[in-house]
């Protein structure tokens, strides 16, 4: 029950995040507005610290010297916690490793991140929960354009010595933003995935601002891992920001859920519309 809890507040986290409150009445908001709180201005390069809603850091980001060294994903109606420990081989990003603070553990995976000419081309995973291991293998697709256009992932899980799990993340972009995710997972018969179990969902990202998405302010590597953690929040590898999230599923209609935010004057959200939530930085 504790291990279901927590990997539910986790998503409904994640859903928060994505879809930040919106009180306007336009169809889509003005993504436009200024925002006219009085606080600290930065002029010069930032990164981004925290998003807050209320008083709880639903997101945090220690860096030192503009290199990011952990972040923080805390539930907002528990002390459910999900803290990402970010080790480097030069400017590159070689390990993350993901824990919850439940005991036993839903989540505690190592990464091991691989490049090829300088760009992210492998993962491995490893993790272990209640003393059974379990491993993923990564291959990341680009397209003829350079854009990131497929993850692979390729499971082995109860220590089982060859694959029983497909899943790919296909990456859909325009203009410098991800338009659509479709998320897909099946089985394995053998040595190929077994088609017959396949299963998409899939995520629509549309109206997108021409302000700075705060994410591209932190390593985009680090939000390609994350993002086969969450994938409804792909968004955060694009170069703007969304005004609407659509998920797709299958089995049912799309839901679709607006988004609007406020700016300071270089072009950075600050936060939603209602300002419930909060995008917090820290000059580089």
């Amino acid at each position: 029950m504790i291990r279901k809890f927590l990997l539910s507040s986790i998503s409904v986290l994640a859903l928060s995040i994505a879809f930040s409150c919106d009180n306007t009445t336009e169809d889509p908001p003005n993504q436009n507005q200024n925002n006219n709180s009085t606080g600290t201005t930065i002029t010069g390069p930032r990164i981004l610290s925290k998003i807050t809603s209320g008083n709880v850091n639903i997101e945090e980001y220690i860096t030192s010297s503009g290199f990011l060294s952990q972040a923080f994903i805390r539930d907002v109606a528990s002390s459910n916690t999900l803290t990402a420990t970010v080790t480097y081989s030069g400017d590159k990003i070689s390990k993350i490793k993901y824990q919850d603070n439940v005991n036993p553990h839903v989540i505690d995976n190592l990464y091991t991140l691989t490049y090829t000419a300088g760009k992210l081309s492998g993962i491995t995973m490893d993790q272990t929960i209640m003393s059974i291991p379990n491993h993923s293998d990564f291959t990341v697709y680009y397209g003829a354009n350079g854009q990131l256009a497929r993850i692979v992932e390729m499971k082995k899980l109860a220590g089982n010595a060859d694959y029983t799990h497909y899943l790919e993340y296909k990456f859909t972009f325009a203009a410098g933003n991800v338009a659509k995710l479709e998320y897909t997972t099946m089985l394995m018969n053998g040595s190929a995935p077994d088609t017959s179990t396949a299963s998409t969902m899939s995520y629509a990202y549309d109206n997108y601002d021409s302000k700075i998405n705060p994410y591209n302010t932190l390593p985009k590597e680090y939000f390609m891992v994350t993002g086969t953690l969450f994938p409804i929040n792909s968004s955060w590898l694009s170069s703007n920001n969304p005004g609407k999230i659509t998920l797709i599923n299958p089995a049912g209609p799309g839901v679709s859920v607006p988004k609007g935010y406020l700016y300071d004057n270089q072009n950075y959200p600050v936060s939603d519309q209602s300002q419930a939530i909060k995008y917090v930085y820290k000059p580089l």
